[in-house]
């Protein structure tokens, strides 16, 4: 199977930069030293057993891919 250039579906990371980002916007950052800040505040305060439900799923996300035939899928 050829592995996509660029395939977020297969990348777990993209998950958790969308969670801080999440985080951080609500935050409503005035400035960049306070985008900085609670960038990495948000960071330092992910729960442990999120990074783990996500290194765990991807086994089932690259079966439904490969049940997809390479295309996205919904997550």
């Amino acid at each position: 199977m050829d592995w996509p250039s660029n395939s977020p579906d297969l990348n777990p990371i993209e998950n958790l930069w969308a969670i801080v980002k999440g985080r951080v916007e609500r935050r409503q950052p005035k400035n960049i030293t306070e985008l900085e800040r609670f960038m990495i505040e948000e960071w330092d305060n992910i729960p442990q057993n999120i990074i783990i439900n996500l290194i765990r799923s991807m086994k089932e996300c690259c079966q439904f891919i490969i049940a997809n035939n390479g295309e996205q899928i919904p997550y």
